[in-house]
């Protein structure tokens, strides 16, 4: 009899240790066409209805982190680390709690100026609600109260 009750809890026991990683390991995109590697190509200020052609400016958009960097450039633009979230039912992006990236992947904890930001298309620190105008993939419209994002996948 204890053989059989010791085979039965071990069985619930494993059972829920395989159940427990397997849903605690799941990293998939919460919107693949959305996260990823993308070009900066340029940005429309809404305001002014001026347009920035952008150069060699990135982001890189993830699950929960974004990051925004100039790579090989010759602005000498920092780089900044956000949190990604999705609101809207996946219509929008927000970007929020602009940090400046330290020499690893982590941030200095050190919040972003907003002039740090602005070449980036992004006029705050705090949060960016950016509407997802457009997104296949390969092309990506966003618009924020601030400027509508023009971007490529890199």
């Amino acid at each position: 009899m204890k053989l059989k009750n010791s085979f039965y809890y071990l069985t619930v026991l494993w059972t829920t240790l395989c159940l427990i990683t397997a849903s605690g390991c799941q990293k998939a995109p919460i919107d693949s066409h959305v996260e990823g590697f993308w070009m900066l190509k340029s940005f429309t200020i809404c305001e002014s209805n001026e347009t920035v052609i952008c150069h060699r400016l990135y982001y890189s958009i993830g699950r929960m982190v974004t990051e925004i960097s100039e790579r090989q450039g010759t602005q000498g633009y920092d780089a900044y680390i956000g949190r990604t979230e999705y609101g809207n039912n996946g219509k929008e992006l927000i970007l929020r709690d602009f940090k400046v990236r330290g020499a690893t992947t982590s941030d200095t904890g050190q919040d972003a100026p907003i002039t740090g930001l602005l070449p980036y298309g992004i006029c705050s620190q705090k949060e960016t609600i950016f509407q997802i105008l457009h997104c296949n993939g390969k092309t990506m419209t966003l618009k924020s109260d601030y400027a509508q994002l023009e971007l490529e996948k890199f």
